[in-house]
Parts: C-alpha cells; sequence; structure tokens
C-alpha cells in the first residue's frame, strides 16, 4: 500500500506542477488533435484536459495494492497524457509569445517612423528620452541580475541586459548623427546670414 501511496503523491505532483504551470492555458481553446486513447475530446480548453488528467489519477485512487496491471496501465495513460499535453501546450505558449513579440515589433516600428518625420530639433530631444529609458531600463535589469539565484535567470538578465546595449550603442549613434547634421545646418545658416548682411 505504501508504495501505491507514493506513487500517487508523486502523480498529483506532476499533474499539480502542470497545471499550475500553464493555468493561463485554463480558459484558452486548445487547438491539438489527440490520441482517443489519451483524451476524449479534441480542440477543448486547457481546463477540459487538465480535468481528464485529474480523472486519470482518480482512477489510479480507487485501486488496491495488488492491482498491479491497472495501476501500470493508468499509470502509463496518465504520464503519456501529462507529455501530449505538455507539448501541445507549449506549441500554444511559443505561439503566444510570437504574436506579443510580432505586436512589439509593430509598435516599435511604428513609433519609429513617427519619430523619423519630425523635425531634427524635435526628434533629437525624443532620441534623448529614448537614450534616458535605455539606461534606466539597463540599470534596472542590472540589478535584477544582482538578485537573482539560478543560472538560467541570469542567463536570462544578460541576454537582455546586451539587447538593450545594443538599442543604446544605436541611440547614441544616432544622436552623434543627428548632432553632427544640425551643427552643419547651423553653420550654414551662419554662413547665408553673414553673406546677406555682408551684401
Amino acid at each position: 500500500m505504501q508504495k501505491l501511496t507514493a506513487l500517487i503523491d508523486k502523480l498529483q505532483e506532476k499533474v499539480t506542477t502542470l497545471t499550475k504551470q500553464f493555468s493561463n492555458a485554463a480558459d484558452k481553446k486548445i487547438y491539438a488533435k489527440f490520441d482517443r486513447t489519451l483524451f476524449t475530446e479534441d480542440f477543448e480548453k486547457g481546463a477540459f484536459y487538465f480535468s481528464q488528467l485529474q480523472q486519470t489519477l482518480d482512477q489510479i485512487k480507487q485501486l488496491n495494492n495488488d492491482q498491479i496491471e491497472q495501476i501500470s496501465f493508468f499509470t502509463e495513460k496518465l504520464l503519456a497524457q501529462c507529455t501530449a499535453l505538455t507539448d501541445a501546450l507549449n506549441i500554444v505558449e511559443l505561439q503566444t509569445n510570437k504574436t506579443a513579440t510580432k505586436t512589439t515589433q509593430n509598435k516599435r516600428e511604428k513609433l519609429k517612423a513617427q519619430i523619423n518625420q519630425l523635425p531634427p530639433r524635435e526628434r533629437l530631444v525624443r532620441y534623448y528620452e529614448a537614450l534616458q529609458a535605455l539606461n534606466e531600463k539597463v540599470s534596472e535589469l542590472q540589478d535584477n541580475l544582482e538578485i537573482c539565484t539560478t543560472a538560467q535567470d541570469k542567463g536570462i538578465y544578460l541576454r537582455q541586459i546586451e539587447i538593450t546595449n545594443q538599442r543604446k550603442a544605436r541611440c547614441i549613434e544616432a544622436i552623434d548623427i543627428l548632432e553632427e547634421y544640425l551643427s552643419f545646418q547651423e553653420e550654414k545658416e551662419e554662413k547665408e546670414n553673414n553673406k546677406i548682411e555682408n551684401s
């Protein structure tokens, strides 16, 4: 009985972890075709599949220690359900992240286009505002890097710092070019004004 209890505890932990990890998918429809031996329906919301995992687990809980074949069958079924559902949910998450990234990139491109249409002086002000925001972001990321504990988190923060520093370098380059252009324009205007005054 002890072995069965230990097995049930481990399986319960697996189901709970999976449900928590993908809790945001409970209300989302999962567009995946599943083997009928694993799930009774396709294209249902996450909550439906989480409940089916729990049903399989409940079937194991009702078995006795001597029903080894049934225990083995339902355990394998539950593990296969968890694997299939995890794969489907990872694909959904990947697509969601891609969509979010595209939306952010589109917003950034639109903003860049609007800034590029501004007169040079106004554009320079916007560039300095962007530089300040990027400096603040780097500082915030470095603070997070110092307090994070796992190597995976450190890797994520280091990558974000690297990307933000690349954006910062591009921003500084744009400021330099624009300042040089404005200084050239001022010099040109000054020469033209001198010509007018001297003529």
